[in-house]
């Protein structure tokens, strides 16, 4: 992946993040490009090696397509839950550590009809809290709106088990 200054790219654990620079450093004698990000939710600097970078999970942002799928599975089915809750919360939190949008998407879609039904658990809570936050800003930025519009569209579908009219507009403005 090729990193340019001002780029908007997704780091898998911070959310989106703006090239800040890429610069070189000599680390044990041997020089490597670094890029650094500067990760839009709290301000915070995250650098890493460029060649190791998408081996971490950045990656650039989401495109139209993506978003209709990211969407199809907010409106899918949920899946299954095992009764066991430490079972439950390990590969709970290994889809929202994936980084992979899809795998979020359907995290943020389970735990919210669960909760709706029975109140989950304060570990549960928060990873639908930080898989929603995840999934909310990255949307924002693609369909140029807030992120509280953003959670208001994903929440919508999730419910509604259908694509919000809102969101229908938006994707087509956004292709």
């Amino acid at each position: 992946m090729q990193f340019s200054k001002g780029q908007v790219v997704v780091h898998p654990q911070h959310g989106p993040a703006t090239v800040e620079q890429v610069t070189s450093r000599v680390v044990q004698g041997v020089t490597r490009r670094y890029v650094s990000l500067a990760v839009h939710a709290d301000g915070m600097t995250v650098a890493l090696p460029v060649e190791v970078a998408e081996e971490v999970g950045v990656r650039s942002v989401m495109d139209p397509a993506h978003v209709r799928e990211v969407v199809g599975v907010l409106v899918a089915e949920s899946e299954p839950f095992d009764k066991v809750w430490s079972r439950r919360q390990k590969n709970n939190t290994e889809r929202l550590r994936s980084g992979d949008l899809p795998q979020i998407a359907a995290l943020v879609r389970d735990l919210t009809r669960r909760n709706d039904e029975k109140p989950i658990s304060y570990g549960e809570g928060n990873l639908l809290r930080e898989g929603l936050e995840l999934l909310a800003a990255e949307l924002a930025i693609v369909l140029r709106v807030s992120e509280e519009r953003a959670v208001e569209l994903v929440e919508s579908a999730v419910r509604d088990r259908a694509v919000p009219e809102p969101l229908a507009g938006e994707l087509l403005l956004a292709s």
